[in-house]
């Protein structure tokens, strides 16, 4: 049976590896689940218990960049969970834009009107941060440098250094691709505004 005092001692350990409250609280079930059976099963004290728990999670628990783009560290198993969210925000951002591609490029004023109603649920996104406090100033500088929106500079660089080799009409060619490339960093970018109002952690 795990004591209050040794509960604080496992907190204190997991408090160390700044985990989000959420993967938090799962892992020090894990813990304490772990070396209570541990204590039962093979009669270990809970110093050698911990420790043993300790070394089975080491692996999950040592901290690793969180991006190429990232100077942050955080742990491999955050790093595996974050990962797997920016991928799936690049995933809707691009099925978002193919969806409209069709009639960006072919219907007069409905790029206006996608980017007036992305404009506006941005701005509303921060509003909201900023009422409830959800986002500080150093936030928002998080966001310039956000590992996806640096991600998305180097896209657009490359996607228009090769219009520029590859098309003699630039204007014409690089016109539609600067429209859908604008929806979709948009919509990454909501989509990050989003998860940080909801308070998931996507490195803001």
């Amino acid at each position: 049976m795990i004591t209050l005092t040794q509960e604080k001692e496992i907190q204190q350990y997991l408090l160390s590896k700044h985990l989000n409250q959420k993967l938090f609280l799962e892992i020090k079930d894990h813990f304490i689940q772990q070396i209570s059976t541990l204590m039962e099963e093979q009669k270990s004290n809970f110093e050698d218990a911990f420790q043993d728990t300790k070394l089975s999670w080491k692996q999950e628990l040592d901290f690793v960049k969180a991006d190429l783009f990232s100077f942050r560290k955080i742990t491999k198993i955050e790093k595996e969970i974050l990962q797997r969210k920016f991928r799936n925000i690049m995933l809707y951002a691009a099925i978002f834009t193919l969806l409209l591609s069709q009639f960006v490029l072919t219907v007069s004023n409905v790029f206006m009107y996608s980017e007036m109603i992305l404009i506006g649920a941005m701005v509303s996104l921060l509003i909201y941060n900023v009422i409830f406090q959800k986002m500080r100033l150093y936030h928002y500088l998080q966001l310039s440098f956000h590992p996806l929106i640096l991600k998305n500079a180097l896209a657009g660089i490359v996607l228009f250094t090769s219009a520029y080799l590859l098309y003699n009409h630039l204007a014409v060619q690089g016109s539609g691709m600067m429209k859908l490339f604008f929806l979709y960093a948009m919509a990454v970018k909501i989509q990050i505004l989003y998860y940080k109002a909801r308070k998931i952690n996507v490195l803001i």
